[in-house]
């Protein structure tokens, strides 16, 4: 683990801190710190006291929340530049567990520290609103789509969606298996698998090692509207 540096940081624009300047990054006043882990790591537990925020620089992280009859649902998958864990300035407990899809880059942010630096600078508790506001935004319309669209729709409306977060790769990152899939959109694994592979019959994308790439976007539009 070692010190972040904020203000020479690649996603600094993209972080909660991109309204300071650079001599409000220079006295911040608390600790930002770099962590690399690896795929598969949890980094925090559902129901675990709410220490740490983080900010995803590099890789994906799956939010999951666990069901009374013992299955477990995705509410978000997380790109770079993505926040999580900051509902524990408003609550003493993680609501959802957060595990490593991939090999991941973070910054964690102390809590107590965020929350003083957020009353002292408005533009941060403004910024922190902000992504509340568009993560509530995204999981109300998730809601609207499992309810009213059919399974092959969802599924060609998230591909597109998963690309749209990587505009400058033909090759994504694509390190979902068949399970998490049905476990976000709410299908089983037996359909998200059969869809699939109809869509790759069809030439419209083609899988390989931990990537996804999009061959024929434009029907997976027309499919996602259908």
């Amino acid at each position: 683990m070692k010190k972040s540096d904020c203000l020479h940081c690649a996603m600094r624009e993209r972080s909660i801190f991109a309204g300071l300047s650079g001599e409000e990054l220079c006295a911040l006043g608390m600790d930002v710190v770099d962590l690399e882990l690896a795929a598969g790591t949890t980094i925090y537990h559902e129901g675990e006291d709410a220490c740490c925020a983080y900010t995803l620089r590099e890789g994906a992280v799956k939010l999951v929340k666990s069901l009374a009859d013992g299955r477990a649902q995705i509410v978000r998958l997380l790109h770079h530049g993505d926040l999580f864990g900051f509902e524990g300035l408003h609550r003493q407990r993680h609501q959802h567990t957060a595990i490593a899809l991939s090999t991941v880059k973070l910054c964690r942010l102390d809590l107590r520290e965020l929350d003083q630096l957020s009353q002292r600078l408005p533009v941060v508790r403004e910024a922190i609103f902000r992504r509340w506001q568009r993560a509530l935004e995204e999981a109300e319309s998730r809601i609207v789509d499992l309810g009213a669209r059919r399974a092959e729709a969802r599924l060609a409306t998230f591909l597109l969606q998963w690309a749209e977060a990587y505009p400058q790769h033909r090759s994504l990152p694509f390190p979902l298996t068949r399970q998490d899939l049905g476990e976000f959109l709410g299908l089983s694994t037996e359909h998200v698998s059969r869809i699939m592979a109809d869509f790759k019959r069809r030439g419209w994308l083609r899988e390989s090692r931990g990537t996804l790439e999009i061959l024929m976007p434009q029907a997976l539009r027309e499919d996602s509207a259908s």
